[in-house]
């Protein structure tokens, strides 16, 4: 059992570890933001210090197999537009972890706040609005808040799904579009993060090797995710995105 597991029953780190990864690969390729039922499982078995370090490259590597299963329905269009404020987001991310006074688990509470209002004011909207509403998406305001959300969120919690799940959302995308836009913002984004992380001292060889032993139980949950999406109408599939949102930011906010 390795050195950063937080139990001392090695077979149910094993179970717990391997379950995790399944709905991390699930959520990648199946439905979005379903890996949250993945973080309170990480959040017990794993010391706080190393759970950042060990779910950045089990993110990477459900990244790569959604980009492989869904590399035929990215929209690129919508990736450039909010990617540059992303990354500007993942600088203050490093800036705010490194020297901020501010407690992070404040952070994250403000973070599920917002959250939960962009979903909330999102659909009022959209109720209020009609066809009015359907252009804000499309603006570069609305990607630019997005994006820098997104990029601190994801840099200071390993929780942006909910933030880019309201901008591709609000696109009215369907599902397997949806999946592989999803996909490639996360593996550049996350990507991105690995030298910030390093830096930081979260990710070590030992973590690697961990991440490695995980990839079956990322594959399988992958391919369970592939095969579940094709017997989902859009509609169900948006409300599902749409509850996994409010569970994350709930997540963030009581943690």
């Amino acid at each position: 059992m390795p050195e950063f597991s937080n139990i001392d029953s090695s077979l149910l780190f094993w179970i717990l570890a391997f379950v995790s990864a399944f709905f991390i690969g699930f959520s990648k390729s199946g439905i979005s933001g379903a890996g949250i039922l993945a973080i309170p499982l990480m959040a017990y078995i794993f010391l706080p210090k190393q759970s950042t370090g060990i779910l950045l490259p089990m993110l990477i590597a459900g990244d790569l197999i959604g980009v492989y299963f869904y590399r035929q329905h990215t929209q690129w269009k919508h990736i450039f537009r909010a990617l540059p404020w992303a990354f500007a987001g993942i600088a203050a991310g490093w800036v705010f972890m490194k020297y901020s006074g501010i407690s992070q688990e404040h952070f994250k509470k403000f973070i599920g706040v917002v959250v939960i209002g962009m979903l909330v004011g999102g659909e009022w909207f959209n109720r209020s609005n009609g066809e009015k509403s359907q252009k804000i998406p499309h603006t570069w305001w609305f990607a630019a808040i997005i994006g820098v959300l997104g990029g601190i969120t994801t840099m200071t919690a390993n929780a942006a799904g909910p933030v880019f799940a309201i901008y591709l959302l609000s696109l009215s995308l369907p599902k397997d579009n949806f999946i592989g836009t999803t996909a490639w913002i996360f593996l550049i984004l996350n990507t991105s993060k690995v030298p910030f992380s390093w830096e930081l001292g979260f990710i070590t060889q030992e973590t690697l090797i961990f991440n490695a032993e995980m990839i079956p139980a990322l594959v399988l949950g992958s391919m369970v995710g592939v095969k579940t999406v094709k017997y989902i109408k859009n509609n169900t599939f948006s409300m599902l995105v749409k509850i996994f949102a409010v569970l994350a930011a709930g997540y963030l906010i009581f943690k």
